[in-house]
């Protein structure tokens, strides 16, 4: 397993700009492990856990995926229509895509799954 995957609750609170302590930890834990799920399966990983490491890390782009899904979903979960982006994003860069946001699915093209395992890369 990657030494920097997956992330976890800290790692959501920094991204969301939260205080140790002001919100649920168990909570943020959940969302932020479901954002690595999410990645792990759009990247193969899922099937192939050490898929797209190198020397025992996942590449940085997986974390800023994993943060920009985790918070978004967050942002949509605890806020509904009223959730807008922080200060200086693009509000549309987060926004479209139903599963990924667009600008995550960008960041993770080159990192795709095997179309069939046992494939040559």
């Amino acid at each position: 397993m990657a030494s920097n995957w997956p992330l976890h609750a800290a790692d959501l609170r920094k991204a969301l700009q939260y205080d140790v302590g002001q919100d649920d930890a168990g909570e943020l834990e959940l969302f932020m492990a479901a954002a690595c799920e999410r990645i792990d399966v759009h990247t193969g990983r899922s099937t192939e856990p050490t898929r797209h490491e190198v020397d025992g890390k996942v590449p940085t782009v997986f974390v800023l995926a994993a943060r920009a899904v985790a918070k978004l979903w967050w942002q949509q979960e605890k806020k509904g229509p009223r959730a807008r982006p922080t200060e200086g994003e693009d509000p549309a860069a987060g926004m479209a895509g139903v599963d990924l946001p667009s600008k995550v699915a960008g960041w993770l093209k080159p990192y795709p799954p095997r179309l069939y395992p046992g494939d040559a890369e």
